[in-house]
């Protein structure tokens, strides 16, 4: 809490005395006489002036889970202390929040010696983690002669999710499980889609029998269905590198792409789970549901690249993470060569395997030099070898370039996957 004079109390008694000195130097009274109104504010202002105790608060922020753009509001309940003329309460705000069209700080007075409440409505433009609730206040006596400042602390955290795509289109895995979904399985048993037709054998239910083909053939025939499974999807976020600006880039790019495959996935009722692989593995096992959900969410946000020398394969993530049949999505913007070995390990081990790539070349400066120009060209060369060593393995890798929409990259993904399993029979 700071108690301090303002620059009127220290600037007063100086020209007070001037006008004094000059009165006496130059004969003039009238200079006196200007100098005793300024005297009399300082005797009494002086006299009057009480060190304030600190205002009691009560703050509050509601909700405390938002989507980028909505609104947060920051209610709180100051009670400005008697020996302050005005109270100004400001909310300090991190980068990446606008306050909604008000006075920040706002003042208040001593009039009402209640509480008085202060409403913020402020605007998340990115997401993230945000610690919010401290406000500064500050107030000055009757004649302004000294201040009062001090922070009234109410941390509260915020988490503002990413905006998702909604997704017409989702990778089809090869495999599916045992639970029940709305993936149809490749096996034949109870379901809705429609997959062939047999002989009638004792015990098959009535209302399963297909009479036109019954009538065709003089004898009973039966439907059979694709049931209805959900499958596993595990995340892969390349958490080595990040190309862009602070607050955009690849990274930016992969945690929205990464939030909208999985809003979508848990919509079909499939079991999702995610891994930061990089400096520092960070993971969330699969599962589904909505308290799931809002894990998962969490569990992007704290995704962060984190630098690293040491050499890291898929022996470092713990087995549990990686379910039989589960189908691995990778989003990496394919420059660090620890993410394309531990992509392509995975699936020598057999996993199902899909890359999408987070494409850098947006963030590239244009070339300037005939240098830098043929250097591009390798760079790019590069790239499209190491999309033809995937290729060769089986793993569809499809580029997303920075304001396309993800829904085009993920149709690619599963027409490519479509025609090597039509090739595969």
């Amino acid at each position: 809490m700071i108690w301090a004079p303002t620059a009127r109390l220290l600037a007063y008694p100086w020209l007070v005395a001037a006008l004094l000195v000059a009165a006496i130097a130059a004969g003039r009274p009238e200079l006196a006489a200007v100098a005793a109104p300024l005297t009399v504010l300082l005797l009494v202002g002086l006299a009057t002036s009480r060190r304030p105790q600190p205002p009691g608060s009560r703050i509050s922020i509601s909700p405390q889970r938002v989507v980028e753009g909505d609104t947060v509001t920051v209610t709180a309940e100051v009670s400005p202390p008697a020996e302050l003329e005005v109270l100004e309460i400001g909310l300090p705000l991190p980068p990446g929040f606008q306050l909604e069209g008000q006075a920040n700080p706002a003042a208040r007075s001593r009039a009402d010696a209640s509480p008085q409440s202060v409403v913020f409505a402020v605007r998340p433009l990115r997401w993230g983690g945000y610690s919010l609730g401290d406000l500064s206040v500050r107030g000055f006596d009757d004649f302004r002669l000294r201040r009062f400042e001090m922070t009234l602390p109410g941390q509260m955290e915020v988490r503002v999710y990413p905006g998702t795509d909604r997704l017409r289109t989702l990778i089809r895995p090869t495999s599916t499980h045992v639970y029940a979904g709305s993936r149809v399985a490749n096996q034949k048993g109870e379901g809705i889609e429609f997959a062939d037709v047999r002989p009638y054998i004792a015990g098959d239910r009535i209302r399963s029998v297909n009479w036109r083909v019954s009538a065709r053939h003089g004898d009973l025939y039966v439907n059979q269905r694709h049931p209805e499974r959900n499958v596993d999807v595990v995340l892969l976020l390349d958490a080595f590198t990040h190309v862009g600006p602070s607050g955009a880039g690849t990274l930016e790019q992969m945690v929205r792409g990464a939030a909208s495959l999985a809003s979508a996935w848990l919509r079909e009722r499939d079991r999702v789970g995610v891994i930061g692989f990089g400096g520092a593995l960070r993971w969330l096992e699969v599962g589904g549901g909505a308290r799931h959900a809002y894990q998962l969410v969490d569990a992007l946000l704290d995704t962060r690249v984190v630098f690293s020398y040491a050499w890291k394969g898929i022996d470092v993530i713990p087995v549990r993470l990686l379910p039989p049949h589960a189908l691995i999505v990778g989003l990496t913007p394919l420059l660090d060569p620890r993410v394309v070995t531990a992509l392509l390990d995975l699936r020598g081990r057999g996993f199902d395997v899909a890359v999408i790539e987070v494409s850098p070349t947006p963030h590239v400066e244009a070339a300037g030099s005939t240098i830098e120009v043929m250097a591009q060209r390798v760079w790019h060369l590069d790239r499209e070898v190491l999309r033809s060593r995937f290729l060769r393995a089986g793993v569809a890798v499809v580029p997303w370039g920075e304001g396309d929409a993800l829904d085009v990259a993920v149709a690619e993904v599963e027409l490519w996957r479509r025609r090597a399993r039509l090739r595969g029979h």
